[in-house]
């Protein structure tokens, strides 16, 4: 059971993260009956089945990174290839659940895991390509669940709201980034060219500050527009907690202190337009 939660990342506040994400766009439409239920629940195991898949595809980096050898110890426990079919077997009940649903919320599922069979393996294998290995992790763990959770509760275009998504998008890119920074020196002795190893550590945290900045720029926006100065404030003054711990040197420190205020900015973004 320790090595499936390893291997699912679902220790605090991950669990907490990935449920934050799959279920925070409904908010946005105010409307919450099975067919949304059905489809956060399809979100949630999209998200949290490419964690065994990239466990798989990242065993040689998870070895020679000290904060990753719990990962790669589980993968050993269980057995690669039953990891791999786990992933599998989660990516088309996730599927199912989605097409249950309705159309544009398996389109949504199923771009989600399209996205992390690219961002995991090869030959594609995003992780390793620079930025595209961030930005494609942010759409589908980020933008992706809030758009199909959005659309399963009956949203409609909404400039205001897209600009919210699109912010969280750009503070998620930050933040995938910002996290693999403690993998440096795994990444670099296998080869991995995230932007970390390409252009340095100190270059990442530059890099999260400044989509951070711009991600808190277009949530206070979006807020703004559409429940007014006092929401907008609240929600930019949860989101940009984050920016406290950019500096943090390990992945324990980032998942106690980082992670967590990334926890509460989603929540408070997820209260807002259900108490405005």
């Amino acid at each position: 059971m320790p090595a499936l939660t390893h291997l699912h990342r679902l220790e605090h506040p991950f669990g907490v993260h990935y449920a934050c994400c799959a279920a925070w766009g409904a908010c946005y439409a105010t409307r919450f009956d099975l067919a949304v239920v059905i489809a956060v629940l399809a979100n949630f195991v999209a998200i949290i089945s490419g964690n065994p898949l990239n466990a798989y595809a990242d065993l040689r980096n998870d070895v020679h990174s000290a904060e990753k050898r719990h990962l790669a110890q589980a993968v050993r426990e269980i057995g690669a290839d039953r990891v791999l079919a786990l992933a599998i077997f989660e990516m088309i009940f996730a599927q199912a659940l989605a097409i249950a649903v309705s159309w544009r919320v398996a389109v949504g599922v199923g771009l989600i895991l399209v996205l992390y069979l690219a961002y995991n393996l090869e030959p594609v294998r995003l992780k390793r390509r620079g930025y595209a290995g961030p930005v494609v992790l942010a759409i589908a763990a980020g933008l992706l669940p809030a758009v199909t959770a959005y659309s399963a509760a009956g949203g409609r275009a909404d400039p205001a709201v897209w600009l919210v998504f699109s912010g969280v998008a750009a503070l998620a890119t930050g933040r995938a980034l910002w996290w693999a920074v403690p993998d440096r020196a795994g990444d670099a002795h296998v080869g991995s060219r995230t932007p970390a190893v390409l252009y340095g550590a100190r270059h990442a945290v530059n890099a999260t500050t400044q989509l951070t900045v711009g991600g808190l720029l277009l949530v206070g926006g979006g807020l703004w527009f559409r429940f007014g100065l006092m929401w907008a404030a609240v929600g930019v003054t949860a989101c940009s907690a984050f920016l406290l711990a950019r500096d943090l040197p390990t992945a324990r420190q980032q998942l106690r202190y980082g992670m967590s205020m990334a926890v509460v900015s989603t929540i408070v973004l997820a209260a807002i337009p259900l108490l405005a």
